[in-house]
């Protein structure tokens, strides 16, 4: 619903990642209101392992700017380099405990988890990106008028998700 494109800063000069969303998604007003709570969301984390959101909906049209990650996702290395040795595998897999458990601390719930959404620097380091179906706690619900209310990837959504509940702390891991 949104591409994602690699922008310079005109401020500091630095690279960032641009998320404009599809027209036909900006016209509808819950995806206008996911995409702003997507934006709050991303201001409000500061952890290492989670992308941060620096600025967004400057002007007429909607957007985000976010750090620009260098790395890969880690649906690519699983493809490329098949099995990981077990080591990196746990080494990526607590990195990725470490996030949730920050962002499970300050009440977001990521929703969409999956190796798209995970993007891994040549050290094996972790981002955490991609909060488009992220819930805050105390928000309320939000649900497009023109999608399912189950939201998430198929293969990695949780029984909660497809029963048509909120996904919690529970869903991510």
């Amino acid at each position: 619903m949104a591409s994602v494109f690699r922008a310079n800063d005109m401020l500091t000069g630095r690279p960032v990642a641009l998320k404009v969303p599809h027209l036909e998604a900006e016209c509808d007003p819950v995806f206008h209101e996911r995409f702003n709570r997507e934006a709050e969301i991303g201001k409000k984390l500061n952890h290492p392992a989670v992308v941060k959101v620096l600025d967004h909906n400057r002007g007429k049209h909607l957007y985000m700017a976010t750090e620009w990650v260098e790395g890969r996702p880690l649906r690519q290395i699983l493809r490329e380099e098949g099995k990981l040795p077990f080591d990196r595998a746990a080494w990526i897999a607590m990195e990725i405990c470490v996030a949730l458990e920050y962002m499970h601390g300050q009440g977001v719930v990521h929703r969409d988890l999956k190796p798209e959404n995970i993007i891994v620097d040549a050290e094996d380091r972790i981002k955490i990106i991609d909060f488009g179906i992220a819930h805050q706690a105390g928000a309320r619900r939000l649900t497009f008028g023109k999608f399912s209310e189950v939201m998430g990837s198929p293969d990695y959504i949780s029984p909660e998700q497809v029963k048509g509940n909120r996904g919690d702390t529970r869903s991510d891991l």
